[in-house]
């Protein structure tokens, strides 16, 4: 849950225009760590999500310490979770690299994505310690084991492409910030294809697996999709946009619980 909202007030520093509103990392200002009266609304909020992301650092080393005593976990929960903290501390790196390159949209891009990484991560880790008697064992019939496979690979190409779409239209973070210069009109039809793609994979595992989580991934996408449709007729309104951005984070989780689920048993 915390990884989520970190997504959403990240999704926000961009669409409010401030992502340079401390123009300066770690530190806000040259000359103060926190956010300053002079820094107005665009400074409360980058160090807002700032602050966040230094209590998701804390929620992710107690959660550590917390596998790390107890005695019963699972082998690999424990290495899982200390990737996780890495992941974090790494994310934080990269989110200040990106404040020191004027918000230079592949650095944003990877930044989105890295979070996506931590929620499917956390994901597996809370399978793992929930189900800790569960082992590795792909499905017996072919078919579900290609289509489940799949859907990791079609979400990630979903994912790239939004971020390439993000990159080169508007929401920047501010006004002055780089754009990769590509025509969004052309990327995100080729967004568009790779949703539609990734729908058809998830409706044909829905078939095969028939459990609960197979429909409600693929009840997710379809939410996904419409509001990706409406935002994009309505010239990209933040709340729309926002909206977006949180449900991929819940689809990523989605289709990470489906595939553990399906590939432990």
């Amino acid at each position: 849950m915390a990884n989520v909202l970190i997504v959403l007030t990240g999704a926000l520093v961009r669409l409010t225009g401030s992502g340079l509103g401390c123009p300066t990392w770690p530190s806000c200002t040259d000359d103060s760590f926190v956010t300053t009266p002079e820094m107005g609304v665009h400074g409360v909020v980058e160090f807002g999500n700032r602050v966040l992301g230094i209590v998701v650092g804390l929620v992710t080393l107690a959660l550590v310490v917390a596998v790390a005593r107890h005695r019963a976990r699972p082998p690999k929960s424990l290495p899982l979770a200390v990737g996780v903290l890495v992941g974090v501390g790494l994310q934080g790196l990269i989110g200040g690299l990106s404040v020191r390159r004027a918000l230079a949209p592949e650095i944003v891009a990877v930044h989105f994505l890295t979070s996506m990484v931590l929620v499917a991560a956390l994901v597996v880790l809370v399978d793992l310690l929930g189900r800790p008697d569960a082992v590795s064992r792909p499905p017996a019939n072919l078919r579900v084991r290609l289509g489940v496979g799949a859907l990791p690979v079609a979400l990630t190409a979903v994912m790239v492409l939004g971020t390439l779409v993000t990159g080169s239209g508007p929401h920047a973070g501010d006004e002055n910030a780089r754009r990769f210069g590509f025509d969004p009109a052309d990327l995100t039809a080729a967004h568009v294809l790779a949703v539609v793609v990734m729908v058809g994979l998830q409706l044909g595992t829905a078939v095969l697996v028939r459990s609960l989580a197979a429909v409600a991934l693929l009840a997710l996408s379809i939410v996904q999709g419409v509001i990706g449709s409406v935002q994009e007729a309505l010239a990209l309104p933040v709340p729309l946009v926002a909206a977006h951005v949180v449900t991929a984070a819940v689809i990523v989780a989605a289709t990470a619980h489906l595939v553990v689920r399906t590939f432990r048993s």
